[in-house]
């Protein structure tokens, strides 16, 4: 996980107490996609011939709005911290989605994990390696 993206970032501010901060209104839509999502189809295509020269994108279909992501980060973390807003960033995209259909076809490539379980994962895992991790994320 990148350590300057949204879910690290309201994680860290949630378990240092402070509230998680959104750009814009929060109705920008993101596909976040765990790491064992990931690795999954990672190790399939090390097993197998079939997408040899292709690509494909390896992505979720659980898309979220970041409103609701820093509302479930917040619920999971210290449920009695209010939500901030700042200035919307003039590069954040509205809207992110993978097309993982190539995928799907050639390595049955269906993700396994919900935003909200890979938000609970991750949070155990902030926690566990927090002593390293968050002077990354309060860097970026």
């Amino acid at each position: 996980m990148r350590q300057d993206m949204a879910i690290s970032n309201f994680v860290s501010r949630c378990v240092a107490g402070e509230p998680p901060v959104v750009y814009g209104d929060g109705s920008q839509i993101r596909d976040f996609t765990y790491i064992d999502d990931v690795v999954e189809a990672n190790m399939r295509l090390l097993s197998t011939d079939v997408a040899d020269g292709e690509t494909l994108n390896i992505g979720s279909s659980d898309n979220i709005d970041i409103q609701t992501l820093a509302t479930e980060v917040r619920d999971q973390v210290a449920q009695d911290l209010e939500i901030e807003y700042a200035e919307r960033h003039d590069a954040d995209a509205d809207h992110t989605h993978a097309d993982v259909s190539k995928a799907r076809e050639m390595l049955d490539y269906d993700p396994d994990h919900t935003i909200r379980e890979g938000v609970g994962k991750f949070i155990e895992w902030y926690r566990d390696n927090r002593d390293w991790y968050e002077p990354l994320v309060r860097a970026s």
